[in-house]
C-alpha cells in the first residue's frame, strides 16, 4: 500500500469519525452535512442511470457530449481547488512570517510573564520568611536556566525551515530577555514601592546568615570581614573560570598540533616550546573576554555595594553556579567567545 492510498483511507476513517462525533454534539449542523451529502450521491445515481436510459434509445453521441461536458466542469473544480490550495499556501507563508517578525515580541512578553512571576513568589515567600535560602534557589536556577540557552551547539546543515529559524529565533530572543529579567529581578527583589506589585506584597524583607544581615547596605563597615569574603568569592570563582577556559583551550591547541605531520619524533623541549605556543594562542582569544568579565565584575561589585548586601550574596552564588556548570559541562570551556548579552553589549561599550 503505498503512501497516497493510506493518506487516501486515513482522511476517509477520520471524516466518518468526526461525523459520528458532530452527530452527537452537533446534531443539527451534522443533519445539514449529511443531507447535502446524500443529495450529492442521489444526484449522481440520477445522473448515471439517465445516461444509461439515453444509450438504449440510441442518444450515444449525446451521453458523449454530456460526459465532456462533466469533464469540463471537473476541470473547473480541479481548477478552483488549486487557486484556493496557492491562496492557503501564500497565507500560511504570510502568517509565518508574521511569526517570525513577532517572535522578539513573543520572547519579550513570556520573559516578563516570567519576571513577574519569580517576583510575586519572592515577596510572597518574604511577607512571611527569610528569604535567604530562597534567593539562592532562585540564583542558581536563572543561572542554569540562561546558561542552558547559551549551549554551545554544532551547526547542522540539515536543520533548515522555518521551523528550526522560528525555534533559533524564540531561543535566542528569550535568551537575551531572561537575561534582562535576572538584571532587573534583582535590582527590584528588595523594592518597597513597586507599582506593578500588590500593597501587602511591598514590604520589607528579612534575610539573615549566622547574625549577619544581608538587607544591610554593602558598604557599611560593621561585619565588613563577611562583605569581603562574599566579594572574594565571587571574583576568585569568576578567576578560575577563566583560567579554566584558557586551559582547556590550550589543551585543545596542543592536541591538534600532535595531528601536524611531522617527519620526526617531538623532543621534550619540541613538546615544551608547543605548550607555550598553546597557552599563548588560547590567552590572546581569551584577552577580550577577560578584559570585559573583570570590567563587569567591579562595576557591578561597585553597583551592589549601594545596595543591600544580599545583591552581593546573590552575585557570588551566580558565580559559583556558573564555575559548577563550566566543571559539570566541559563543552562550555571550549567557547573562545562568549553570545551572551551581556559580553555583546560590553563588547560594543567597550569596543573589543
Amino acid at each position: 500500500m503505498n503512501k497516497k492510498s493510506l493518506t487516501f483511507i486515513v482522511v476517509v476513517i477520520l471524516f466518518g469519525f468526526l461525523l459520528t462525533v458532530g452527530n452527537l454534539v452537533w446534531p443539527n449542523a451534522t443533519k445539514i452535512v449529511l443531507n447535502f451529502l446524500w443529495f450529492l450521491l442521489l444526484s449522481m445515481v440520477i445522473l448515471f442511470v439517465t445516461m444509461g436510459i439515453l444509450v438504449v434509445f440510441g442518444m450515444k453521441k449525446e451521453v458523449g457530449k454530456l460526459l465532456d461536458m462533466l469533464l469540463e466542469g471537473s476541470m473547473s473544480i480541479m481548477d478552483f481547488i488549486n487557486f484556493l490550495r496557492e491562496v492557503v499556501i501564500l497565507f500560511v507563508k504570510r502568517i509565518k512570517e508574521i511569526l517570525l517578525f513577532l517572535t522578539p515580541f513573543l520572547s519579550y512578553v513570556l520573559a516578563a510573564t516570567v519576571y513577574l512571576m519569580v517576583l510575586y513568589l519572592y515577596k510572597l515567600v518574604g511577607k512571611y520568611y527569610d528569604v535567604t535560602l530562597l534567593t539562592v534557589f532562585l540564583t542558581m536556577l536563572m543561572v542554569v536556566a540562561v546558561g542552558l540557552f547559551n549551549m554551545p551547539t554544532e551547526s547542522d546543515i540539515k536543520k533548515i525551515g522555518w521551523r528550526y529559524d522560528f525555534a533559533k529565533r524564540l531561543k535566542d530572543s528569550f535568551s537575551d530577555a531572561l537575561e534582562v529579567v535576572i538584571f532587573i529581578f534583582f535590582i527590584t527583589m528588595d523594592s518597597t514601592h513597586l507599582f506593578y506589585v500588590p500593597a501587602e506584597l511591598n514590604i520589607p524583607l528579612h534575610a539573615q546568615f549566622m547574625q549577619y544581615d544581608f538587607m544591610e547596605r554593602g558598604f557599611r563597615l560593621d561585619q565588613a570581614r563577611v562583605t569581603l569574603i562574599v566579594i572574594t568569592v565571587a571574583i576568585i570563582s569568576e578567576t578560575v573560570r577563566s583560567i579554566l577556559r584558557i586551559v582547556v583551550v590550550a589543551l585543545k591547541y596542543y592536541r591538534q598540533s600532535f595531528s601536524e605531520p611531522s617527519e620526526f619524533a617531538m623532543t621534550d623541549n619540541q613538546k615544551y616550546l608547543r605548550i607555550k605556543q598553546a597557552i599563548r594562542k588560547s590567552f590572546a582569544e581569551a584577552k577580550d573576554d577577560l578584559v570585559k568579565l573583570i570590567s563587569f565584575t567591579t562595576i557591578l561589585v561597585s553597583v551592589f555595594l549601594l545596595f543591600p548586601r544580599l545583591k552581593l550574596f546573590s552575585m557570588a552564588m551566580a558565580s559559583l553556579t556558573v564555575l559548577a556548570m563550566d566543571l559539570v559541562i566541559p563543552a562550555r570551556l571550549s567557547v573562545t567567545k562568549g553570545k551572551d548579552l551581556v559580553s555583546r553589549v560590553l563588547e560594543k561599550a567597550l569596543r573589543l
